[in-house]
């Protein structure tokens, strides 16, 4: 399925008392990839451009600068790759920017440098060397260190910036969820993308199905493998296959469904970079006729329109934005999620839930949220739960809240 690069709209939003700024975004490596926090900087920069400010943004690299079109844009160093980082030179560069621009509010978004407002995004250097330890032995963490060479310099000059002090007053934030005892505070939650709706999202539900052979009336979840892990992946995937073993075709069609020209089956569609490991799970759960691998880069709004269920099954308590929960619930579509998910509080509060959170990381804890699948009941609630809570899930509401802090840094 062809990728199509996720969107922003350029909305103008209504003016209010509140003053233009003049805000400088920094920003470490801005990456393209789907999946990449770093996106968050293109997203935040247009948006508030939209609501009147001046911005400019200034990064050390950047593999795409057609994602701040429109917008001023110094990239530091050009031909930058990913792993090229040099966060001592960096920080020298972004102290001159600021000098050099004594009546801007500055806004990092990287943890390698402490700007007025401080939302620093992706995996900090201390948490790559704790997950590397964690994954490997001895003898394979000392092998993988040494082809990250810039992590040692990275943990010290995030420790510098931990230590520096703003031209004015900083407030540490996050998006999405926060580890236990952050000094981070949450902006809260929003989705980038937009969601279908009407006859877009028929349309698309239509096309998506027949593009990868699932028919009208197959149950079909969809499962962000961006991050997936072995242990969590290899419960889920026997879920899957017990599930199937219970649901006979009486049990998946719906009592308004039409005679089907074909059998209703239980379909899950999977997207991210292990399609190896999720295959052989699967082929080890007697499951993989039921899997259909969508790729990498792809529309998750048009995967969501052809979706029942989107499950989130994987993540680290405190890591990532959440981005996928948000979506899938801003489409309406019900959210099942593991407990350490980034997005799983998204469907654990309020008296009309969203979805399933699943605590008992186990064959049995998934089968039981899985199949929820099958009851129409619950599908209707949680989708009109989903209704609810969608619209609040916006970068234009996260902008807002956003602004208000970039304003108090020049109090």
């Amino acid at each position: 399925m062809p990728s199509v690069p996720t969107r922003i709209p350029h909305v103008r939003f209504p003016k209010d008392a509140r003053p233009p700024l003049s805000i400088l975004i920094l920003a470490g490596f801005v990456r393209s990839i789907d999946w990449s926090e770093t996106l968050w900087a293109a997203d935040l920069a247009h948006a508030l451009a939209a609501r009147g400010h001046k911005v400019e943004v200034a990064a050390d690299g950047c593999d795409d600068p057609a994602l701040f079109a429109g917008l001023p844009l110094i990239v530091h160093r050009p031909n930058r790759r990913h792993f090229g980082a040099e966060p001592f030179l960096f920080r020298y560069w972004a102290r001159g920017l600021l000098r050099a621009r004594p009546d801007s509010v500055c806004l990092s978004l990287t943890p390698l440098f402490c700007g007025d407002v401080w939302l620093p995004l992706g995996a900090r250097a201390n948490e790559v060397v704790a997950r590397i330890l964690a994954e490997r032995s001895p003898v394979s963490a000392a092998m993988e260190l040494v082809h990250h060479p810039w992590l040692l310099h990275e943990l010290l000059a995030e420790r510098r910036a931990a230590k520096d002090t703003p031209r004015r007053r900083v407030q540490p934030l996050t998006i999405g969820p926060h580890a236990e005892k952050s000094s981070l505070r949450s902006l809260g939650y929003a989705a980038r993308a937009q969601p279908l709706r009407g006859l877009e999202r028929e349309t698309a539900r239509r096309e998506v199905r027949a593009a990868l052979g699932l028919n009208e009336t197959d149950r079909v979840f969809l499962l962000s493998g961006t991050h997936a892990t072995d242990v969590t992946a290899a419960n889920l995937l026997q879920a899957l296959a017990m599930l199937e073993r219970v649901a006979t075709p009486s049990r998946i069609l719906s009592s308004n469904d039409a005679a089907p020209s074909a059998q209703p089956r239980l379909r899950l569609i999977v997207t991210g970079r292990y399609p190896h490991l999720l295959n052989s799970l699967a082929r080890d759960a007697n499951c993989a006729h039921s899997l259909v691998f969508a790729g990498t880069r792809v529309s998750i709004p048009r995967l969501l329109a052809a979706s029942d269920i989107a499950i989130a099954g994987f993540g680290q308590t405190g890591l990532g934005t959440g981005r996928f929960a948000c979506e899938a619930i801003r489409a309406g579509v019900p959210l099942l999620a593991a407990q350490h998910a980034p997005g799983s509080d998204l469907v654990d509060s309020g008296m009309h839930k969203p979805g399933e959170i699943i605590r008992d990381d186990t064959r049995e804890g998934w089968l039981a949220a899985m199949g929820k699948i099958l009851d129409d009941r619950w599908m209707t609630e949680a989708r009109a739960a989903a209704g609810s809570v969608g619209p609040d899930l916006t970068v234009a509401r996260l902008t807002e809240r956003l602004e208000s802090y970039l304003l108090g840094a020049l109090r």
